[in-house]
């Protein structure tokens, strides 16, 4: 639950606390805010906790959840991890990268942003975790552990969250973690199961 809370806090800061209108023009200004550090912290334990949070939930299905849980699972936990190595970039370099006269160009002319292997990277990071996504939702359906309906809002959030144009990015995050919020805690702490799907 505490990952969930860090990445509403994170969704509403990145939104509210940063110039994101400045983010396709020079991404230096988000970065120099003094908020930055602060905010993608908050998302690096959110990951963190979010991590132990779908292996908790993999763990409690699993031995119901066929051929598409453990595929799911893994496919969701190396997105995640590669997501800690961007925010871990985040959090590190980027602040040294903009604190230095000559290698401000790196992230003020997006050339970072536009190298081949970083693109790879975020390429890769993308298709993993609609993969994951897609087989995780499918095995939290079959599983029977959960109510049915708790994997639609993995399902689509997971798919809006990758997809949508980046302008949308945060918003979208901010409306995929409530629902889950709202829509997933509490049958996981009361251990409920849905018996008519």
């Amino acid at each position: 639950m505490l990952g969930v809370i860090l990445f509403f806090v994170y969704s509403i800061s990145f939104t509210i606390l940063l110039p994101v209108d400045q983010i396709h023009i020079n991404p230096l200004l988000l970065v120099l805010n003094v908020n930055w550090i602060r905010i993608t912290t908050v998302v690096f334990i959110g990951l963190i906790l979010m991590i132990f949070g779908f292996s908790a939930v993999y763990l409690k299905m699993y031995s119901e959840s066929g051929l598409t849980g453990l595929p799911g699972y893994i496919f969701v936990g190396v997105a995640y991890i590669l997501q800690l190595c961007k925010v871990t970039w985040e959090i590190i370099l980027y602040p040294v990268i903009s604190n230095n006269e000559a290698s401000l160009f790196l992230l003020r002319d997006f050339v970072l942003q536009q190298s081949t292997y970083v693109v790879t990277f975020k390429m890769i990071s993308s298709a993993t975790i609609f993969a994951g996504i897609i087989l995780f939702s499918i095995a939290l359906y079959r599983s029977k552990v959960f109510p049915c309906y708790t994997a639609f809002p993995i399902f689509i959030g997971g798919f809006s969250l990758w997809t949508l144009a980046s302008s949308l990015r945060h918003r979208s995050k901010f409306r995929y973690i409530y629902l889950c919020s709202r829509v997933l805690y509490p049958w996981f702490e009361n251990d409920t199961k849905c018996e008519d799907c």
